[in-house]
């Protein structure tokens, strides 16, 4: 019976392995690569500039898959141009608990352009 147990253990270690290699991302690792990649933007990129840099992986989690960037938000600025926000996931979340906007950096582009990321550059686009 031990030895059953061992063998689906080992077997289960080895799936949880293989999945990893087969491009699946954890939350964490997400988080850390979003924090990096946020040193190669610039303003002035396009949208498809930064969706090209940040890239499209996707985690896995209990609760289902989060996606790269995590949300997308649109809204009319004061001066009647539209501005969007690419929330990236860039800070870990504490286990058993969900993603939250407050653990994200927007990238915020406005007329097609980023005109910067964080909340300062999100604030300075209402």
């Amino acid at each position: 019976m031990r030895a059953v147990v061992i063998v689906a253990a080992v077997l289960f270690i080895s799936a949880c392995a293989h999945s990893n290699q087969q491009g699946q991302t954890s939350l964490a690792e997400m988080a850390a690569s979003n924090q990096s990649k946020l040193m190669q933007l610039s303003v002035g990129m396009t949208k498809s500039d930064v969706l090209s840099v940040m890239g499209s992986e996707t985690a896995t989690t209990r609760d289902g898959i989060v996606n790269n960037p995590w949300t997308v938000e649109t809204a009319m600025g004061n001066d009647g141009v539209q501005c969007e926000a690419l929330y990236y996931l860039t800070r870990k979340n504490q286990p058993f608990t969900p993603v939250r906007k407050s653990l994200t950096t927007p990238v915020v582009i406005k007329n097609g352009q980023v005109v910067g990321w964080g909340e300062a550059a999100l604030q300075r686009c209402k």
